[in-house]
């Protein structure tokens, strides 16, 4: 990547964050390879929107190339990763509706985004990802938890009480 374009990149990137959909728009209809452009720690558009929890880019990001979900960062964490750790349950299943695989993707400790969602305190996207996947409840991290471990070591009640439903 040049510097011009790593430097087009980095404004992408902090219009993004910031959710600015309309530019968001104009920059990838300009320069459509700014949707696969990644950092130094491999994080595309997508998983910056996904993070912020901007459903409107990441639908948007979404329609240009689904195959985005399933890039990971070099930690192993896709844009399912941090959206679910940020209960952004209307990302999680816009994520999930075009590439349903990626629930299981494990990031580099072994975890799902179910993990990641049991840390967060959203009950809703907890219940989103096991209704996509129900095999992940079981899924054990590198260390040997599943998500119902980490969800009782932190203290998530209402995590271990919609379990029940599944």
């Amino acid at each position: 990547m040049n510097v011009g374009h790593f430097g087009l990149f980095l404004v992408f990137l902090i219009i993004l964050v910031h959710g600015v959909a309309d530019i968001v728009k104009i920059l990838m209809e300009a320069h459509s390879e700014l949707s696969m452009t990644v950092d130094p720690s491999n994080t595309t558009a997508l998983h910056t929107a996904a993070l912020q929890g901007h459903i409107e880019i990441v639908k948007f990001l979404l329609e240009a190339g689904s195959s985005l979900a399933t890039i990971a960062r070099s930690n192993g964490k896709t844009a399912l990763h941090s959206a679910a750790r940020n209960g952004h349950v209307e990302v999680v299943k816009a994520l999930m509706e075009k590439e349903p695989a990626v629930a299981t993707r494990t990031d580099k400790k072994g975890q799902t985004a179910l993990h990641m969602a049991v840390k967060g305190q959203n009950v809703e996207v907890v219940e989103e990802l096991i209704k996509a996947d129900p095999s992940t409840i079981n899924m054990v991290d590198n260390k040997g938890n599943t998500p119902l471990h980490i969800a009782t070591r932190k203290g998530r009640a209402q995590v271990k009480t919609s379990y029940a439903k599944f």
